[in-house]
């Protein structure tokens, strides 16, 4: 069991030069140390699982893991890292039907929950291709949860589809620096609606870099004004430990 003091980190890009994220170390233990100051004390590494960043797969992630968990421990960074991606369904459906499954990347590579994403402003593509993928997955015995709905074009424009993947057992996942964008944004004003009615599973900040570090952690402070300190812990420390494996 692990021990859990704070805040977890659902989605980030901590893992250096592997995809659009941190690019080089000093930078992952820049955005590290601002994660710290705000009461984190685990992350889970999300990668962009995409077929055309190789490096990217379970194994793989794994290892670069424990790699920048060495660097955090040798800078003095108090931050416990924990592996996962962030897969992409478009770009995977329908070959995602002859993976094996203990090759598809899961929190923790623990087989139990998927981080996906997926970009369309169609609202069609959703029920033509992401709803075949989430059915087969969850057929697979998986839990999903998608990242940033707030973001997608499809959805902001018909929360119809949103809530048809809700049906279907799908969770949803916040970013925080859309609560710090100016209000009259489209992803804010989902992001708003979607927390106040109680529609998030988790809140995460997806980092990149260091100079997106100070909206992340200014959403989080939004989301308290919002909806109070007590419903962040829930998204923050309390439903993340399901993903830990942590009942």
């Amino acid at each position: 069991m692990l021990p859990l003091t704070g805040r977890v980190d659902v989605h980030t890009h901590l893992l250096p030069g592997v995809d659009d994220g941190c690019e080089t170390v000093e930078e992952s233990i820049t955005c590290a140390r601002a994660l710290v100051a705000a009461g984190y004390t685990h992350a889970f590494c999300t990668p962009h699982v995409w077929p055309d960043l190789p490096g990217t797969n379970a194994r793989e992630i794994g290892q670069r893991v424990a790699d920048l968990q060495t660097g955090f421990d040798r800078a003095d960074v108090p931050l416990t890292l924990l592996p996962g991606g962030e897969n992409n369904l478009l770009s995977v459906w329908p070959q995602i039907r002859e993976k094996p499954r203990g090759e598809v990347v899961t929190l923790g590579l623990l087989g139990r929950y998927v981080l996906f994403d997926f970009w369309t402003d169609i609202a069609e593509m959703v029920r033509e291709r992401i709803e075949p993928a989430v059915r087969h997955l969850r057929d697979q015995g998986f839990e999903l949860i998608l990242a940033h709905p707030e973001r997608i074009a499809a959805l902001q424009k018909d929360l119809r589809a949103l809530d048809r993947l809700t049906e279907l057992g799908v969770k949803l996942q916040l970013n925080s620096w859309c609560l710090a964008e100016p209000r009259g944004d489209r992803r804010r004003d989902v992001a708003e609606r979607l927390l106040k009615e109680g529609r998030y599973f988790l809140i995460g900040t997806d980092l990149h870099r260091p100079s997106g570090m100070a909206a992340r952690i200014k959403g989080i402070s939004v989301a308290e004004q919002l909806v109070g300190a007590d419903e962040v812990e829930r998204l923050t420390v309390g439903n993340p430990r399901e993903l830990m494996g942590v009942e």
